[in-house]
């Protein structure tokens, strides 16, 4: 694997109860890129995601990542996974420190989480709930419980579903600014236009990935 190259699927295939969903898919991300993987509604997308994050295991091929290599997922749904639990935006944004239950954020910790927040342009609602947001206030806010804890690579999965044009607008703002950090970015996404400002774009198609654009 080449020095650049961050996370690389080798001859990598996938099946359910003997029916292959991927096969043969090599494809290799390098750091810093931003990538957009385009595909429809059954076309192997949620099944390449799992074989990335290491939810599911490769039916044969390899996935190799360089030493060390964490990864950030954020999920489809724009129900938060607290699951109505109460909790301010402050609160769930310290959940992806991933300390100990009911452990206490110490300075370091907090001044963390504000300057996260910040960034996310979200510091005027620390304190408030995710069911006072917008969709795409609420989409910031899972997008920033991942960015708090430094992954080297971020994955979102349709992070644009279910909110309006000008919040979608907002994110893909945001999400362009991730990448502008050197932030390592798979962008899953029903629509191509979203994804005008990747480095380049797979699509998902015949159990396989190809070069889309």
């Amino acid at each position: 694997m080449e020095n650049d190259v961050i996370l690389s699927l080798q001859d990598l295939s996938f099946g359910y109860n003997n029916q292959m969903v991927l096969e043969n898919v090599n494809l290799d991300i390098k750091i810093g890129e931003f990538i957009g993987i385009v595909g429809l509604n059954g076309s192997g997308k949620s099944t390449l995601l799992k074989l990335i994050l290491g939810v599911n295991k490769p039916s044969v091929g390899r996935i190799v990542k360089q030493d060390n290599v964490k990864i950030g997922y954020v999920n489809q749904t724009t129900i938060t996974e607290e699951g109505g639990f109460p909790a301010t935006i402050f609160e769930i944004v310290s959940l992806g420190l991933k300390k100990k239950p009911f452990s206490r954020l110490n300075k370091t910790d907090k001044d963390l989480v504000l300057k996260t927040l910040e960034l996310f342009n979200l510091k005027q609602f620390k304190n408030k709930s995710m069911s006072t947001l917008s969709g795409g206030q609420a989409q910031k806010v899972k997008i920033a419980k991942v960015v708090v804890s430094n992954p080297d690579i971020i994955v979102l999965d349709e992070p644009t579903s279910g909110i309006d044009a000008e919040s979608e607008e907002m994110l893909l703002e945001m999400i362009n600014h991730l990448h502008a950090m050197k932030k390592t970015i798979i962008f899953v996404s029903h629509n191509p236009e979203n994804l005008k400002d990747c480095n380049k774009i797979y699509k998902v198609i015949d159990k396989g990935v190809e070069l889309y654009a």
